[in-house]
C-alpha cells in the first residue's frame, strides 16, 4: 500500500530548510550592504586625508618667497591616488561675490604672466586666459564626481612685494 503525499525524508526537512536558507540569504545581504558602506566611507576617507597631505605641503609655513619656492613644494608632492589641482589666487580676498568655486583665476606672478601658480598631476588641461579650476575640470564633469576641496590662507612675494592669497586644494576620483 503506498502512502500518499509521502515524499521521503527530504520532504519531511523541506519545510524547515526554507527558513534557514531565508536567513542565511538576509545575514549574508546585510552583511555584504554593511562591508560596502563601510569601504565607501574609507574611500572618502582616504580622499579626505589625500587633500590634507597636498594642503600641507604646500602651505608648509604659509610664505611662499618666490614662484620657483612654490614649484619646488609641488614636486615634493609625490604621488597621490586622486586627481588633483591646487593654485593660488587673489579673487577670495579681493571679491566675494563670484558665483562658483569654477570662476577663481589662478594667480599670475607681476614679473612674468606665464608664472602661473597651480600645480596638478593631470595631464591634460586647457591652457586658458585667464586660467580658471573650469580649465582643468568643468562643471558638468564635477557634477559625476565628488570633489572634495580646501582653501587655506597663504602669503606670496611676488616682484618683491608681499601679498594676502588663498591655498585652494580640489581633488576628486
Amino acid at each position: 500500500m503506498l502512502n500518499k503525499g509521502f515524499i521521503g525524508p527530504i520532504g519531511d526537512d523541506l519545510p524547515s530548510l526554507i527558513p534557514l536558507l531565508f536567513g542565511l540569504v538576509m545575514f549574508f545581504s546585510t552583511f555584504t550592504l554593511t562591508f560596502n558602506a563601510f569601504d565607501q566611507r574609507n574611500v572618502e576617507f582616504d580622499n579626505d586625508i589625500a587633500v590634507m597631505r597636498v594642503s600641507r605641503i604646500l602651505q608648509s609655513n604659509s610664505y611662499l618667497y618666490s614662484y620657483d619656492n612654490f614649484q619646488e613644494l609641488c614636486d615634493n608632492i609625490g604621488v597621490v591616488n586622486i586627481k588633483y589641482i591646487a593654485f593660488l589666487s587673489t579673487d577670495a580676498v579681493r571679491r566675494s561675490d563670484r558665483d562658483t568655486l569654477f570662476e577663481i583665476e589662478v594667480f599670475a606672478s607681476e614679473e612674468d604672466d606665464d608664472l602661473m601658480f597651480f600645480c596638478t598631476n593631470l595631464k591634460e588641461y586647457e591652457n586658458d586666459d585667464p586660467m580658471t579650476l573650469s580649465s582643468f575640470i568643468t562643471l558638468e564633469n564635477a557634477q559625476d564626481e565628488r570633489l572634495v576641496s580646501r582653501i587655506f590662507p597663504i602669503v606670496v612675494e611676488d616682484n618683491k612685494k608681499v601679498k594676502p592669497m588663498h591655498l585652494f586644494v580640489v581633488a576628486w576620483r
